[in-house]
């Protein structure tokens, strides 16, 4: 046997022990003429169910469609090679996820001849590998990973621009090489700390940059091998550097906000004193007028006389409404709340306007609430006058009950008076909005300031009703410090 024999023989040995791949000739004519065995392995067809057949078949028929196997063999000629990783066709129609390269085999003039396919299944693991690696660098948060000592073992593309370098730069240098020595000593405390507590960390990072200071939140954690030797550091980072400026914005308007609610606060004091000492004088000497002339006053006069005192009374009210709408907008001192404690307190309260309505209030399953307690009052006494003072033909009946959730408690005040249309919905929180005429007693605030504390608490406030069934109020509260699912006895009262 010659020399050149037995190079086509070991050749030929060397291809069939080859079952990691699947190797298989073509002739110019995309007809398959010769294999080995993995291609039984990866596509389960044996040697003679295989050769023979056209090399489109091993395609999928979306591939088939796409002209993808005369494409393949068209770059082939041109380039002398076409890779691919793509779905193929097994013998029993199942698929293999494969990566192949076809190979132009030319004679001595260059002419092609044929071709050869070379390909393997890519594995689980090789595609873990190849997904992971693209996470990595496809990501905008830094990660990196350190030796023991502290050179750079991998970084991303992401980690290399916050640092000012290029990944190549990064690699087998220190934070020392690459920081300045501030920043680099404190690096290195951190790292050393985490490395050796066998624990992640959660730590906060500054980092100079040409555009300015960033501020990392980085989560790293000791990097082991499998027998728990220590090999280095992983780091993973996340930008907040903007929401951190957002949280500082955030907290500034709230300082000015309160800053300018108390001037207000402030202001309307000073206003209520300065408009109800005229106020005063006007209606006293309206009633000394009317007791001093009574005697010699015709009806009308007398009627008159009324409407002047009414209206300061009238305007007083008003006063007082707008200085606690002003108010409402302070700090808060909330604290537990017994919410039906409350509702017995201010039902005491309105007795007479109770008594004088024929009004029945019911409470079901009312919570422990961590609120302002003076401004709940508030909530609750302006929901059950609204529903007194809104009531129909009927006598009124005021319904008041909760919902525990998940975050926050849902407390609903229903009633069976008139109903709000809805396209006023929305328009009885606005401040001085009202729907009816001075016959309904009140002055288009205490809806107003209902939403303005509920929102003070973190929750909200909404109305849904039927004009002439009645309305329901809702709103929510956030159940805060309060120890879950802590509610107080359940009842169902009456009162009246």
């Amino acid at each position: 046997m010659t020399n050149e024999q037995d190079r086509a023989r070991l050749y030929e040995l060397l291809i069939e022990e080859l079952e990691d791949f699947a190797i298989f000739l073509i002739n110019p004519e995309g007809t398959i003429i010769s294999w080995n065995p993995g291609v039984e392995r990866f596509f389960g067809y044996r040697e003679q169910e295989f050769t023979g057949k056209p090399f489109s078949e091993i395609f999928t028929p979306e591939d088939r469609a796409k002209a993808a196997p005369e494409e393949e063999m068209a770059c082939a000629r041109t380039d002398g090679r076409s890779s691919d990783v793509r779905w193929h066709l097994c013998r029993d129609e199942s698929r293999v996820f494969v990566e192949g390269v076809l190979i132009c085999i030319k004679d001595e003039g260059g002419k092609a001849c044929g071709f050869a396919k070379i390909a393997r299944a890519v594995r689980p693991q090789q595609a873990a590998g190849s997904l992971i690696a693209t996470l990595l660098e496809g990501t905008e948060d830094p990660i990196y990973a350190t030796d023991k000592e502290g050179r750079f073992v991998f970084a991303n593309s992401a980690a290399a621009s916050l640092l000012g370098r290029s990944v190549d730069q990064l690699i087998s240098h220190t934070h020392e090489e690459v920081l300045p020595p501030s920043v680099a000593s404190d690096l290195r405390s951190t790292d050393q700390s985490v490395m050796s507590s066998k624990h992640a960390r959660l730590v906060e990072e500054k980092f100079p940059t040409d555009k300015g200071e960033r501020v990392l939140l980085a989560t790293k954690a000791p990097w082991r091998d499998t027998q728990d030797g220590l090999i280095g550091l992983v780091a993973i980072s996340k930008d907040v550097t903007n929401r951190i400026a957002l949280q500082n914005e955030r907290e500034q308007l709230l300082r000015e906000v309160s800053r300018a609610n108390k001037e207000l606060s402030d202001f309307s004091h000073v206003v209520a004193h300065d408009l109800r000492t005229p106020l005063r004088a006007v209606r006293t000497y309206a009633e000394l007028l009317s007791r001093h002339l009574e005697p010699q006053l015709d009806a009308t006069t007398q009627q008159f006389l009324k409407f002047v005192t009414e209206g300061a009374e009238s305007m007083d009210q008003l006063i007082e409404s707008l200085l606690q709408y002003a108010e409402s907008g302070g700090e808060l001192s909330p604290t537990r709340v017994n919410v039906p404690a409350v509702i017995a307190g201010l039902l005491h309260r309105l007795e007479p306007l109770v008594h004088e309505t024929g009004a029945v209030v019911t409470t079901e399953a009312l919570p422990v609430v961590y609120a302002d307690p003076v401004r709940l009052l508030q909530v609750f006494q302006n929901l059950i006058v609204n529903a007194i003072n809104y009531r129909s033909s009927q006598a009124p009946r005021i319904r008041i009950f909760s919902e525990t959730r998940a975050e926050s408690y849902l407390i609903g005040v229903s009633d069976n008076g008139i109903g709000v249309s809805r396209e006023y919905l929305e328009q009885i929180f606005v401040p001085l909005k009202r729907l009816h005429s001075r016959a309904v007693p009140g002055h288009g605030l205490g809806l107003a300031l209902c939403k303005k504390i509920v929102e003070a608490h973190g929750g909200r406030i909404w109305v849904e009703s039927t004009p002439g069934k009645g309305s329901t109020f809702f709103f929510t509260l956030p159940r805060g410090t309060q120890a879950p699912g802590q509610r107080a006895d359940p009842g169902n009262k009456d009162q009246k």
